[in-house]
């Protein structure tokens, strides 16, 4: 069995999925039948690191989100 994960390397949700997936994978009884292919993927090609003040600013202004919704996304991740 082949999986491909498009999954962008700057994304702290990403990261999080990455590790649940290999956790998964592990528990396979065929996980050496397994070939994953990782493939980059940029979500947002448009951010500009200089311009973004936090990350809660660019879920808030960038994403639309309440300011506490953004906080506490950032929250869990902690």
């Amino acid at each position: 069995m082949k999986i491909e994960i498009w999954s962008d390397v700057m994304c702290p949700f990403c990261y999080i999925g990455k590790n649940n997936f290999e956790k998964a994978l592990e528990q396979l009884p065929f996980k050496d039948e397994v070939e994953v292919e990782w493939k980059s993927f940029q979500l947002d090609p448009s951010l500009n690191p200089e311009e973004t003040k936090s990350t809660v600013d660019y879920f808030r202004e960038k994403k639309g989100f309440p300011e506490a919704q953004a906080r506490q996304m950032i929250s869990q991740v902690q």
